[in-house]
């Protein structure tokens, strides 16, 4: 083959390439429920969504039912293309349980999802996906304001008048596919109506930077998202990926990233 023969060879496959990528991250975005969707059942809500290359691993599923909503946020293991891969799965376990199960209790959804997916890869060896994911489920009653949570190796975090409160998940993720437990407990919460409340993926404390280059703890992410409880989600938001943005500063976005700020 000749010498420009080739270049046109590399040139179609890069094009090529560039296609396969865009369609991931189209196909990536659109089984993601829209911002203003959460506005339809949280007083205020905002979504940052940063995957690390052109699509991620970080999801979230939103679904009501009468005067019921509930809201997840997932991370799977890995980043790129393969985990996004992981994403679709997650989310189509969850219809196949609102179409088919009566399933009330956060701990409960995460015990499905566990069973589904091990089930999905029992019989699959040497697969280059991983599986396994961190998960956070709340249920809300727009009505009542009562909530719950269950967590799979991710926390709610709860940020209120006097102070900061963390909502511990459960350690164990969803998915794996050796032995592991199938139980996750819902916890109730009190005093939601004058809370804001976050769900955040890994990617967000695995950020290093700040003055000292190491990564963002859990109490200094909530002392700066305290300082700010006041302030409209729209606004929050801006200022969170301002202050994520500063953390990182030159140095380079080690994971993808996911924040939901909501207000009962």
């Amino acid at each position: 083959m000749s010498e420009s023969g080739k270049k046109v060879n590399e040139s179609n496959w890069i094009v090529n390439l560039d296609k396969i990528e865009d369609s991931t991250r189209r196909n990536y975005f659109s089984v993601l429920p829209q911002e203003q969707m959460l506005m339809e059942f949280f007083s205020d809500a905002f979504v940052i969504n940063k995957p690390k290359g052109r699509v991620g691993g970080d999801g979230y599923w939103l679904h009501s039912n009468g005067n019921d909503v509930y809201l997840a946020l997932f991370t799977c293991v890995g980043e790129g293309h393969l985990a996004s891969m992981m994403i679709r799965i997650y989310m189509n376990a969850l219809k196949k349980m609102v179409d088919g199960y009566s399933i009330d209790f956060p701990g409960s959804i995460l015990q499905f999802l566990h069973r589904e997916v091990q089930a999905r890869f029992k019989d699959k060896n040497n697969i280059l996906l991983n599986t396994n994911a961190n998960v956070g489920i709340v249920k809300l009653n727009t009505t009542s304001k009562a909530m719950e949570f269950a967590g799979a190796n991710m926390d709610l975090l709860q940020v209120h008048r006097t102070g900061i409160k963390i909502i511990t998940g459960e350690k164990s993720q969803v998915g794996e596919t050796g032995e592991h437990r199938s139980s996750y407990t819902s916890i109730s919460l009190e005093n939601t109506k004058d809370s804001n409340f976050y769900l955040c993926s890994s990617g967000v404390f695995n950020l290093i930077g700040g003055p000292d280059f190491k990564k963002i703890t859990t109490n200094q992410f909530g002392e700066f998202l305290r300082d700010r409880r006041k302030v409209a989600m729209s606004e929050q938001k801006s200022m969170t990926e301002q202050y994520l943005a500063t953390w990182t500063g030159a140095n380079r976005q080690n994971d993808d990233i996911m924040v939901i700020g909501f207000k009962a």
